[in-house]
Order: C-alpha cells, then structure tokens, then sequence
C-alpha cells in the first residue's frame, strides 16, 4: 500500500475527523458535497494552512474517493480493524482510553473507523492510479546504489610543512625548498619522521603528533597532496610537495578501499527512494486530470 503517497495527499490529521452534516455547502466534487462544518473543523485544527488551501486538499481527497467508488475499491471491516489495532498499540494505550481521547476531540469511534476506512480506500485507488506510471527498474536502483556509494580510497597521512609567507622571493623559495629536500634525505636515511616532524614541522598541530594529519577519502586532501599520497605504499614517503603554504613531506601510514554496503543491504531503502521521487510528481498529473475531468464548484463565501 503506498501510504506515504496518501500521506502527502491528505497530509493532516484533520481530514480523520470530518463528519458530513446537513449544513452549507462550500463545494462539489460531481454529487458530492463539501460541507461548511467540514471546512471550519479542518481549518480550527490547521489555521496555519489558510482557507484555500484546506479546502483544496478537502477536494483532492473526495476526488480520489469519488475515483474509486466509480471502480468499486472498498475497504472491509477486517482491514480497518487491523489499521485501527495497529494505531492504537503504537500509542501504547487500552482501547477505553483511545476511544477517551477521541471522544475529547469531538469524534465518535464510529467517525473514526469511517474516515479509517477512507483512507484505506484512498491508499488502493492511489496504488491502482498510479501503479503503472512509477514502476522502477532493477537498473535504476543499481544506478542509485553506485551513486550514493563509490568506491573510495581513503588515505591515512602524516606530513612535515615548512611554510613560506606569501610573495616570498624565489631566494626565500629555493631555500625552504632545499630544507624540505635534506629533511625528505634524512627520512630515507632510517632517521624517524616522527621525530623530524616534532623537530622541524611548522604545522605545530600536526607536528605534537609525529607529523599525522589524519584519514581522508578521495578528493579531501590537497589535489597535490593527493596526487603524491596516490602514488606511495604504506610506510613510504615523497616530495617535497609546493602548496600554497609551502613545502610538505609526505609520508602514507596506509591506504585502504572502503567497502560500500552490499546492494542486498540497501536495495529496499534504494527502491523505495526512487519510488517517492516518481510518486510525487505523477499524483500531482493525476489529480490536475481528475480536477479537469470532474465537475468540480465552489460556492462564495458568505463569511
């Protein structure tokens, strides 16, 4: 049942609590009217909303169940005692005390099933209207899934940075870059990098833990960074590498490929995503046929 599609339809609690009285009519939907006393309960409950707009939502809703009744969709007292059951549990309440509270808001256990009973029906005629037009296919929701999970390779670094302000001149260039150079020699030398890093490293923040920067995923790092990182094995350093705040050493502590879920794992939440996203849209060209196709007034207002 595509219940989140009735949600989006009759999207508050309001329309559970109408009750068709012998009172003015303020609309038509075909032979079935729209009663003042149905307006003013949604509207006290929703002011928020405006007029206008409970009263359009109060004409899509009889739309769809005038829909269906012409298609013979219906709702048995089984299903809508199992709705009403499910609802109740949820709430963690006796049925005496459910059947209180709905007596506080002005409704009767009766007009409760009722508009239950609606909504189910409204449920079926959505997911007959539409059924055909928001179909997914198995390739759509693997398209998904690559999307919304690459593969990525995340980069764990350490790095020595010997800065160099800006507009240094290309003395000032040469010179840190000749540093960086002896500092890279000493590393492959056997010297510990960490220990080079707490002595020379003018990142101080990385500098306090051995030179380590962190774990990143592609395209979080430094494009020149990255580039270099990509390049070495675990244990390995390389550069110097020029950004603009001056000369780094690299060393990769490891790089690993992260593993996405499997698609069995996510493939539910996938399809029912892609579902949504058709859903919306094609209840919306549905409805505008309906309101073209159905004789549809709306008397003024006599405040």
């Amino acid at each position: 049942m595509r219940i989140f599609l009735a949600a989006c339809l009759v999207s508050m609690t309001f329309l559970s609590s109408i009750a068709v009285a012998a009172d003015r009519v303020v609309a038509r939907v075909g032979t079935e009217p729209i009663t003042l006393r149905e307006l003013t309960a949604a509207l006290d409950q929703n002011p928020e909303l405006g007029r206008q707009k409970i009263l359009d939502l109060l004409i899509e809703r009889r739309l769809v169940l005038v829909w269906a009744a012409a298609r013979n969709i219906t709702a048995g007292d089984d299903e809508v005692e199992q709705v009403a059951t499910s609802i109740r549990e949820r709430a963690n309440l006796p049925e005496e005390q459910f059947e209180n509270i709905l007596q506080a808001q002005g409704e009767s256990v009766e007009m409760y099933r009722a508009n239950l009973r609606d909504q189910l029906i409204i449920n079926k005629a959505l997911g007959m209207a539409l059924s055909s037009q928001t179909k997914v296919t198995e390739g759509e929701v693997q398209e998904l899934y690559l999307k919304t999970y690459p593969r990525t390779t995340l980069f764990e670094v350490s790095h020595i940075l010997l800065l160099i302000e800006e507009g240094a001149s290309s003395e000032r260039e040469a010179s840190v870059r000749e540093a960086a150079e002896k500092i890279l020699s000493e590393v492959r030398d056997g010297v510990s990098f960490e220990a080079l890093a707490a002595k020379y490293s003018q990142d101080t923040t990385s500098a306090q833990n051995g030179g380590r920067l962190g774990t990143f995923k592609e395209g979080e790092l430094l494009p020149k960074l990255e580039e270099v990182a990509a390049t070495l094995e675990p244990g390995e350093t390389g550069g110097p590498v020029r950004t603009a705040a001056g000369y780094h050493i690299l060393k990769l502590l490891s790089k690993i490929q992260s593993e996405p879920p499997s698609f069995a794992e996510v493939r539910d939440t996938l399809e029912k995503k892609l579902l949504m996203e058709k859903e919306e849209p094609a209840r919306d060209r549905w409805l505008k046929e309906l309101k073209e196709t159905t004789y549809i007034e709306i008397f003024p207002d006599e405040g």
